[in-house]
């Protein structure tokens, strides 16, 4: 049985963000062998999310689905995790996953970015690709709901200081001066 659920969050006019998922009964999304992995590495770290994003999520998806893909050799894989708790050893903990969710998604190259060393619009960026591990489905519900608040109240106030900027430089307060290089 297929279930689809979509969800409309309103963040202010002109910005609505569509949220689409789909639980499939019977079916399992991510072989059991890499949830147990993916669960098992982030009960070790504190880990409470993991996200594949970027062009790459695709084929990511496939593969914890057991499909057959090849990776390109132009791109590598983007995973994103968040911590319970930021790590004290950042260096030390980024070598060790990077060693153990290297393996679970070989013959990818990834990359591996910690969500709490990036701002908001970055991690709304994440946010849109797949989530393939929570630790508890309502908190990173809540948690990706605060981040897309914060990214829309980060861009709002972007376009306020681009709009004050050109002001400026229409109003005189800067002058520019073109040289072009000999």
């Amino acid at each position: 049985m297929e279930v689809s659920r979509r969800k409309e969050k309103d963040f202010s006019p002109g910005i609505r963000i569509l949220l689409s998922f789909t639980v499939v009964t019977g079916l399992c999304y991510i072989l059991f062998m890499e949830v147990r992995d993916i669960k098992n590495i982030a009960e070790r770290y504190g880990i409470t999310m993991v996200y594949l994003f970027g062009s790459r999520t695709d084929e990511g998806s496939r593969f914890l689905k057991g499909e057959d893909v090849r990776p390109g050799a132009l791109s590598d894989l983007d995973v994103a995790v968040a911590f319970e708790k930021p790590p004290s050893e950042t260096m030390r903990v980024y070598g060790l996953l990077y060693k153990e969710i290297s393996k679970l998604f070989d013959p990818f190259e990834i990359d591996l970015l910690f969500m709490h060393e990036h701002d908001a619009i970055f991690q709304y960026e994440i946010i849109k690709g797949v989530r393939i591990f929570e630790k508890d489905t309502d908190s990173a519900d809540e948690f990706e709901e605060i981040i897309m608040k914060r990214a829309e109240d980060l861009i709002f106030k972007k376009r306020l200081l681009n709009r004050e900027i050109m002001e400026a430089i229409e109003d005189g307060y800067f002058e520019f001066e073109y040289s072009p290089n000999p």
